[in-house]
């Protein structure tokens, strides 16, 4: 009887992640995306800075090009998901090779990537997320200290 719950219980498990795995599956891109400093919107190019970052870049060049900056770092953003946990990253979607790439992995609620980007250097990362109305939410601490959010849609 042990046996035939224990054999239950990892059938159930394998189950849940094939059908998070299938549902992640495919190219993302960037919707909206924000941390404490900003929120981006790419649909109508609309910037919402916090307080902070407002005085931080207080001249009309300095915010400009802050604004720039946030738009080049997002805007053309792909996010593959492939099969085999083969993972890729770039940021456009006519980029000829990934930023990056390399294999992920689902536990539960959890992406674990393990990725080397274009210098060959190898990072790891793990993001939580979701699904909400067709979209994929993904929050990532990157190099800020804050995390970052990604509202992803598929392509």
């Amino acid at each position: 009887m042990k046996k035939i719950i224990i054999l239950t219980i990892f059938l159930l498990a394998n189950v849940l992640t094939a059908q998070e795995n299938s549902e992640l599956m495919g190219r993302w891109k960037v919707n909206s995306v924000f941390d404490n400093d900003f929120y981006y919107k790419v649909e109508n190019d609309s910037i919402v800075l916090s307080e902070k970052m407002k005085r931080r870049h207080k001249s009309a060049v300095g915010l400009q090009n802050y604004k720039a900056t946030i738009r080049l770092e997002n805007r053309g953003n792909i996010f593959e998901f492939k099969d085999k946990n083969q993972f890729h990253y770039s940021l456009s979607d006519k980029a000829i090779y990934p930023t990056f790439k390399g294999t992920f992995e689902v536990i539960n609620n959890l992406i674990l990537l393990d990725v080397v980007n274009l210098a060959n250097i190898r990072v790891h990362k793990e993001a939580s997320f979701y699904f909400k109305d067709k979209k994929l939410y993904l929050t990532m601490h990157l190099e800020v200290n804050s995390p970052t959010t990604y509202i992803l849609e598929r392509i």
